[in-house]
């Protein structure tokens, strides 16, 4: 080697990952219930709604429903 050229050290490599943590289907699956239970319970129903109330007034007057109601 010259004495005008850098030594070149190489780092030690990086430790290894640690591995991926077991998946519990369980709390996965009870976790999915929950929010399925959740969202169903906020769902209403079709004539809890104005557009879907005043549309079947409209069509039962035979009247043609309109985008504005």
């Amino acid at each position: 080697m010259s004495m005008f050229t850098p030594r070149v050290t190489m780092p030690p490599p990086p430790p290894p990952p640690e591995p991926p943590a077991k998946v519990d289907y369980e709390r996965a699956e009870a976790l999915a219930a929950e929010s399925l239970r959740q969202a169903t319970g906020q769902r209403k129903g079709r004539g809890a709604t104005r557009v879907a109330g005043a549309l079947e007034e409209e069509v039962a007057t035979g009247q043609t429903p309109t985008l504005l109601g």
